[in-house]
């Protein structure tokens, strides 16, 4: 019996001993406008570095955590237009918000509208970190 649990020990120590393992991918973690912040400043100097070339825009969509404010689901996308992948962006949005009108129910999101050459069309629905961007709906007001 002791043989068995030194082997299962030995074999976790060995498969986490080489890789720190991506717990995003295990769970998606509750995140704060506090944390929204901080994912927000990373993706500005992610999106810094894209037009400068060699940007792997693969990974993306990316799951990274769901609003403590209204339980979606939070994914940075890569959204790119004219020139792939040199003239994109890495957004951080709600996932399977599909149309302008449901991105105005999502409580505190705000639709991320294509700029020139195609303007107009919805690319997803962005969460509002800062209530003031949001004044018609102040904070604790989760509900229409």
């Amino acid at each position: 019996m002791f043989a068995l649990s030194g082997i299962a020990v030995a074999l976790l120590a060995l498969i986490f001993g080489y890789s720190q393992p991506d717990f995003r991918a295990f769970s998606d973690p509750v995140m704060t406008t506090e944390g929204m912040e901080r994912e927000l400043a990373r993706l500005h100097e992610i999106n810094l570095s894209v037009s400068r070339g060699g940007f792997d825009p693969s990974p993306y969509p990316i799951s990274v955590g769901v609003d403590a404010r209204n339980g979606k689901m939070l994914v940075e996308k890569f959204i790119c237009w004219d020139s792939c992948p040199d003239v994109g962006m890495v957004f951080l949005l709600y996932q399977g918000i599909d149309s302008k009108e449901a991105c105005a129910d999502s409580i505190v999101g705000t639709p991320l509208i294509s700029p020139d050459p195609i303007p107009g069309e919805f690319w997803g629905c962005r969460p509002v970190v800062d209530w003031l961007d949001r004044s018609e709906r102040p904070p604790g007001s989760l509900v229409k």
